[in-house]
């Protein structure tokens, strides 16, 4: 029977959801045994053998279905292997990464009995046509009038993806041998 994966997400406007549909299906690829759901819809973790997670770095904060899905199952996830991916900024340019990757370290430190095995963060998308209120609010402000400050854009880099997808089975599962 194969090993049991739970890839797990909190997403504002869709793209965090398509990173871990990729990454369900690598670990799928891989002959693991990987359930998909949004963070809000999971009602147990039992039976599995690791969880990956995933949230889109949101003003400083993971949303807050990531958030609430670790004060559920804090128990349960101290117990077993996890991997967290964010989505932090939408270019991946030096400044941008080192950026992101501060603000998950500050929340990492706010959360200190959450230990995954791997962290990644990846680019993230944006489609303005998307936004609801109040981020909507944002394509009236002066300077999304005169740029392209707010304009669509998908910097998700799928080949990264994969590639830290197909880690996953080594990282998280020799955990529980």
């Amino acid at each position: 029977m194969p090993e049991k994966v739970l890839v797990t997400y909190a997403t504002k406007y869709g793209s965090t959801q398509g990173v871990a549909e990729v990454i369900a299906a690598e670990l799928r690829n891989m002959g693991l045994d990987a359930d998909l759901l949004p963070a809000a819809n999971v009602q147990s973790i039992s039976g599995y053998h690791a969880v990956v997670l995933g949230t889109p770095l949101y003003i400083g904060s993971m949303l807050s279905d990531a958030s609430k899905f670790l004060s559920r199952f804090k128990k349960e996830i101290s117990e077993i292997p996890s991997a967290l991916f964010v989505l932090g900024p939408l270019y991946n340019t030096p400044k941008d990464m080192t950026d992101a990757k501060t603000q998950l370290d500050i929340i990492l430190n706010k959360i200190t009995w959450f230990k995954p095995v791997t962290v990644e963060v990846f680019t993230g998308a944006m489609d303005p046509d998307k936004f609801r209120f109040p981020d909507s609010l944002l394509k009236m402000m002066p300077a999304s009038q005169t740029g392209d400050i707010f304009k669509k854009f998908d910097g998700r880099d799928w080949d990264a993806i994969k590639s830290w997808s197909s880690t996953l089975e080594n990282v998280l599962l020799k955990q529980t041998a």
